[in-house]
């Protein structure tokens, strides 16, 4: 049951995150290569994807890029207020390691004013034994530790990250808060500028009614495209995500409580697996091979 957040959520998401993430946001994507083992971005060779990913949502129309931020600021203020950040530096600072060098890698939309959207990327593993992972409209990223525990590689943890921010960079969070009927809360809030240090139930039962349904389907198959593109495009094995998908399928149960809200929310895994593999065999069939077991591997260990 999500409970309503104070101040000390958004606090906790500010320090927390924003000293994760403080090394890898400004370091030059020369270097960035260079610590994550990534290889070469692939660009030329997977350009030619752009054609089965093209569209984007028109409901950037609405917001500018910093309106965006409050509101992922709101969005996260409740799901820290349902759970905690994990008190592991060394593990928040490697999957936001992992996550800014992926999410450099997306396409940027246009804000309502024609610029285009600069998202302030940050990540967080949640310390919950839930298995899922979520995103916020302006670039706030979250696994869970049960899933992150369930992850074989960094390949497979980049595959997850790249498909919450596609969830991002196509606004399908933003859509969804006009399609449930809550445009005029996300207004009100985005004009009080989150001031008030506590985030109004009208907010929290609006996030809270947007996970628990989940987004459309199609709103999940075209994250996994653009997910194992952006993955991809950093230099990770195009595999990573379907892995973590058959993951889902082999392990997964409507009848487990980690898995519920997972299976709840989404279509099914092997339906998604499916639809994305002719892509991963075909178009992606050159794209670089970097698992990082070894390095991913160490980072899980800590969480024992």
């Amino acid at each position: 049951m999500i409970t309503k957040p104070t101040r000390l959520a958004a606090l906790l998401l500010g320090t927390l995150l924003l000293s994760a993430c403080e090394t890898m946001s400004v370091a030059p994507v020369g270097n960035l290569v260079g610590q994550l083992g990534g290889g070469s971005t692939g660009h030329n060779t997977l350009d030619v994807v752009h054609d089965v990913v093209s569209g984007a949502t028109a409901a950037f129309k609405d917001y500018t890029a910093a309106e965006q931020r409050t509101l992922g600021t709101e969005f996260s203020a409740v799901l820290l207020g349902a759970r905690p950040l994990l008190r592991n530096e060394r593990v928040q600072r490697y999957v936001n390691q992992v996550g800014v060098w992926v999410a450099s890698q997306a396409d940027k939309p246009l804000d309502k004013e024609g610029k285009p959207i600069q998202f302030a990327w940050r990540f967080g593993v949640i310390d919950t034994d839930a298995v899922n992972a979520y995103a916020t409209p302006g670039g706030y990223i979250f696994i869970t530790l049960g899933l992150l525990k369930q992850l074989e590689s960094e390949a497979e943890l980049a595959g997850v990250l790249a498909h919450e921010i596609a969830h991002v960079t196509r606004g399908h969070y933003l859509a969804a808060l006009k399609k449930g009927g809550f445009a005029q809360i996300a207004g009100g809030v985005v004009k009080a500028k989150a001031g008030s240090g506590v985030v109004s139930s009208a907010m929290v039962n609006a996030v809270r009614n947007i996970y628990s349904r989940g987004l459309d389907q199609s709103d999940e198959f075209q994250a996994d495209r653009l997910g194992v593109l952006y993955a991809a495009r950093a230099g990770y094995s195009p595999q990573g995500l379907p892995n973590v998908l058959r993951l889902y399928a082999a392990s997964g149960s409507k009848g487990d409580a980690n898995y519920s809200i997972l299976f709840s929310t989404h279509p099914a895994p092997t339906e998604r697996s499916q639809r994305i593999e002719p892509m991963v065999s075909s178009q992606l069939a050159q794209a670089d091979t970097t698992e990082n077991e070894k390095r991913f591997l160490a980072m899980r260990r800590q969480l024992r």
